[in-house]
């Protein structure tokens, strides 16, 4: 609708994301593929702000001036000495952040305005008597399920194929061109590409604090020279994931790592330590432990993994077939019977209440909407449940009532997620009339 959004801001939002996630997970965001999802986060973000703050304009919802003023003034620590306001430190913290007044200004007001809204949703919305005694209800009844979790991978460990049914089937010309087939379509799978195991130090920098983290870095580099490279690596690295295992990283290859990393890191010899590398993450220290060359895919190597593996599909896919076959008549005998001789087994989910989002240990959404159809007159379901790659067989072990009233810290949950609901919604709708143009 006409508001820029900067490079700068998609930049320090960038940043900002970068960070949490690192720490959330315990890992830098190297590959193309995490860096590309995390941009399109970005992306999203800066637009959902820019469409809130102006969604509330729209309904009445301002920042006035005196509230940007006290929040300067009297809120913000970053710009008080001795507990009092300094309009210096002010525009000299603002200045090493490359911000003008008017535009850190113009990011307080906005910020004002999207907290103001959710405060007006949160405040209005609650829940009424009709949905606490709905909400009563589910979470008093619960369920216990037992449960038997199918997958090819599952089924190929539990019934092993023989290496004379093996080379029997690749007797077979027609297997024998399948494999082939299979070899050639899937071939970069069988190759393993040059690898580098390394060790890293990451000194974290951003056009704030670029030249502190330059100075870190030399010094740290320095201390190599007399220090062992793990022990220092625990000390100062700022990435959580590999500090925790004295800078190791483990094997990689080309397209794992940001460019400039991975580089340095083929081209240096094992057992060195490069120089400072700079990547958007800041500056990094390499030391290469190991590398792997890469081996080209030979047919004859692998031939009979890839028979073995097709030979299993189709025995689970027929196993699968008259399973679901079984359950759909009736049968339930003959299904227990089958899974029995795959040697499958059954597993206990434990009482849970029927509100919950999905079925314990399943982590199935699908087998908790399945279990609703179930009795203790028809305990076993007569179809399968699909989740993703994985297929799960249920069976109803009891249902029990546990009637309570809801507690205090439930109700202000389901409040909130009703409020921030209503708050999205609300967004959203006025989303659908922007004109969002991005390059």
């Amino acid at each position: 609708n006409g508001e820029l959004i900067s490079l700068k801001d998609f930049q320090e939002e960038e940043g900002r994301l970068a960070q949490y996630y690192s720490q959330l997970f315990g890992g830098q965001f190297d590959s193309e593929m995490q860096r590309n999802m995390l941009r399109g986060e970005v992306m999203n973000s800066l637009v959902t702000k820019s469409i809130a703050a102006q969604a509330a304009e729209k309904e009445g919802i301002f920042a006035t001036d005196a509230e940007i003023r006290n929040m300067l003034v009297e809120e913000l620590p970053y710009f008080k000495k001795d507990g009092v306001f300094q309009s210096d430190v002010y525009k000299s913290l603002l200045l090493a952040n490359k911000l003008t007044p008017g535009e850190f200004e113009a990011k307080l007001r906005k910020d004002i305005k999207n907290q103001r809204s959710r405060q007006l949703f949160e405040s209005s919305l609650s829940l009424t008597e009709l949905q606490k005694n709905i909400e009563k209800e589910l979470r008093a009844s619960k369920l216990n399920l037992e449960f038997i979790q199918l997958s090819s991978l599952e089924f190929a460990k539990l019934n092993s194929i023989g290496a004379d049914e093996i080379a029997k089937a690749l007797a077979k010309d027609d297997f024998k061109k399948r494999v082939e087939d299979n070899f050639k379509a899937n071939q970069a799978k069988y190759e393993t590409p040059e690898q580098v195991n390394a060790a890293h130090i990451l000194i974290k920098s951003d056009a704030t604090d670029d030249k502190e983290a330059f100075k870190k870095a030399e010094e740290t580099l320095k201390r190599l020279s007399k220090e062992d490279f793990g022990k220092v690596a625990a000390q100062v690295s700022d990435d959580p994931g590999s500090k925790a295992k004295n800078g190791v990283l483990g094997f990689f290859s080309r397209g794992q790592m940001a460019k400039e990393f991975e580089d340095a890191a083929f081209a240096l010899p094992v057992g060195k330590i490069s120089g400072l590398v700079k990547t958007s993450f800041g500056y990094h220290i390499i030391k290469v432990m190991d590398k792997k060359a890469a081996h080209k895919a030979d047919f004859d190597f692998v031939k009979n993994d890839i028979a073995k593996k097709l030979i299993s599909d189709e025995k689970y896919l027929s196993f699968v077939s008259g399973l679901e076959a079984d359950l759909a008549a009736g049968k339930s005998d003959a299904a227990i019977a089958q899974l029995s001789a795959a040697k499958f087994s059954w597993k206990e989910t434990g009482y849970f209440d029927i509100a919950a989002e999905v079925a314990p240990l399943m982590n199935s959404s699908q087998a908790i909407k399945a279990a609703l159809g179930l009795s203790k007159a028809q305990p076993m379901a007569k179809k399968l449940v699909r989740e993703g790659d994985v297929q799960f067989l249920i069976k109803l072990k009891d249902i029990k009532t546990d009637i309570g009233d809801l507690k205090v810290q439930d109700q202000s949950a389901l409040e909130r997620q009703k409020s921030m609901e209503a708050y999205q919604a609300w967004v959203e709708s006025f989303k659908k009339s922007a004109r969002i143009e991005t390059n």
